[in-house]
């Protein structure tokens, strides 16, 4: 029962070690707002104007909403995540001279996008993203205060790969998401000068992963070695005494599949924020988003493998097997089901920037911000029932483990960053924009992996904005984002570790592994009175 429960463990493992990955915090944050205005200008928009995303962004900037007004906002994206796998010299070493691995020497490319149906559970993928999203905002005439809602993504990142493609074992199908379906908003102008703003939002916050498992290392290359050894021999005369030879079990087969879906309806979080604007040439504004503490609740399945499943048989078939049933699982099944949860924090976020005119029709932008990935230290799971491996882990590791649950740590990094943006007035009705921002990795060279694939990265923006009329305007911006990391072998024990207690979670241990990732997002949105 322990070892069948074991790779469970090490699967619910993999699967929440996504979360950390949340670099997508670093690769999705602000990147599907849908504002094509803080897009086009780099997302340096803090002390700027942003339309009804002001709600996210900098509420205080609501009160430049006079009347009634609606805004309709359509964002479609994709996004190309490559990864590499190149066995070095030696390869194989660790796993007692076996070196057939088919994904040694390969890449792997995700390339559809995937999104998480709120209320119904479960991934859609689809050939990109696409999502309609709006809000509207009401100034009483002749009254200093704001009120406003708006529908945004802060947080949307989900691909899939093929069945096949080497990349599966850190996510066939991911789908991380956070949706705010309404933020209701006040902002108040308290002089000429400076305005101040405060947004509630309230949000639902999804993941769901389907994911490949094996487990190259040591005790598995010693199983495939002795496999070599004794299945080839015709009348083995071990195989009453051990019978290894039920089915294969190496270190590059494959053992299960996992499929999780986790959520949480009600998440709040608020944001508050101040600008001032002395003059027409100068402005500071500043917002703090505050974290949010959840707990995610959901189902798991885990599909073992016909080898895994043949192996403990012919080794329960075996007198050793018989002898000691306790090692062993106790009934072979092809699928297991339970509940899992799992306590995670939204970062909070700080952002402050300027705004400069130094001439009629120029503008410069400048943001600074920092995002507290720390909240990310460790992660705690916990099952629905005891598990057998836990409670042999709690002894060797008393503050990782109970008998229920399992603490994984991740010891992510809070950073700084910043962006700059240039808007150019052509004439009264258009403005072009244009944007930089440089995205430093959250995640410490040896946390990395494929699960999220994402160093450093630099995001570059574009955009237009056009009056249509005295009432309506149309804004339209566009990302384009590029990442690369280099995790050579041995180098993450997120990936690629050998040693003997890195069985969670190493997939592609000994493998030097490099990622790209490229996304490109479109942004249109229709602003009116009503």
């Amino acid at each position: 029962m322990i070892k069948r429960v074991s790779l469970l463990a090490q699967a619910i493992a993999g699967a929440a070690a996504l979360y950390a990955g949340l670099a997508d915090a670093q690769l999705a944050q602000n990147l599907t707002i849908g504002s094509p205005k803080a897009m086009a200008l780099g997302n340096a928009i803090t002390a700027d104007f942003s339309g009804i995303d002001a709600v996210h962004y900098n509420p205080a900037a609501l009160t430049k909403l006079k009347g009634r007004q609606t805004t309709m906002k359509f964002i479609t994206g994709m996004m190309d995540i490559r990864a590499e796998f190149d066995a070095p010299a030696g390869y194989g070493s660790n796993f007692l001279g076996l070196n057939d691995d088919p994904v040694a020497n390969s890449s792997s490319r995700a390339g559809s996008a995937m999104m998480y149906l709120p209320g119904v559970g479960g991934a859609v993928e689809l050939p990109m993203l696409f999502a309609p999203l709006a809000g509207l905002s009401i100034n009483p005439p002749g009254s200093k205060i704001t009120f406003a809602t708006n529908v945004y993504t802060p947080q949307a990142l989900g691909f899939a790969r093929e069945d096949d493609d080497p990349g599966r074992y850190q996510g066939k199908e991911l789908v991380i998401q956070r949706l705010t379906y309404f933020s209701p908003s006040v902002a108040y102008q308290v002089n000429d000068e400076l305005s101040v703003g405060l947004s509630i939002g309230f949000s639902h916050q999804a993941m769901a992963l389907n994911q490949d498992f094996r487990a190259p290392g040591v005790l598995t290359g010693f199983t495939g070695v002795a496999q070599d050894a004794l299945c080839t021999v015709q009348g083995n005369p071990f195989e009453l005494l051990l019978n290894l030879c039920g089915g294969d079990l190496g270190p590059f087969t494959d053992i299960a599949n996992i499929d999780i879906d986790m959520q949480q309806s009600l998440s709040p979080t608020w944001n508050i924020g101040f600008l001032w604007e002395p003059t027409d040439w100068f402005a500071w504004g500043a917002v703090y988003q505050s974290e949010a503490k959840m707990r995610l609740k959901g189902r798991y399945v885990v599909e073992y493998s016909e080898d895994w499943q043949g192996f403990w048989q012919g080794l329960d078939s075996s007198l050793i097997g018989a002898i000691f049933n306790s090692l062993t699982p106790s009934g072979v099944f092809n699928e297991e089901v339970g509940n899992v949860s799992l306590d995670m924090t939204y970062p909070a976020h700080f952002s402050t920037g300027l705004k400069l005119k130094p001439h009629d029709r120029w503008q410069i932008n400048f943001d600074l911000k920092w995002t507290d990935y720390a909240a990310w230290d460790k992660f705690e799971l916990e099952f629905d029932r005891e598990l057998d491996v836990l409670t042999i882990a709690k002894l060797f590791s008393p503050n990782n483990a109970t008998s229920t649950s399992i603490i994984l740590d991740r010891g992510y990094e809070s950073v700084w960053s910043w962006a700059v943006g240039v808007e150019y007035q052509v004439n009264d009705r258009l403005s072009l924009r244009m944007g930089y921002e440089p995205r430093p990795s959250a995640i410490p060279a040896n946390k990395a992996d494929v699960l999220a694939p994402l160093g450093d990265a630099n995001l570059y923006g574009l955009g237009v904005g056009y009056q249509w009329d005295k009432d309506t305007v149309i804004d339209l911006g566009f990302n384009y984002l590029v990442s690369k990391q280099d995790i050579p072998a041995r180098s993450s024990c997120n990936i690629n570790c050998s040693t003997i207690d890195s069985m969670v979670y190493n997939p592609y241990a000994d493998l030097d592994v490099k990622t790209r990732v490229k996304a490109y997002v479109l942004a249109l949105t229709y602003r009116t009175t009503f």
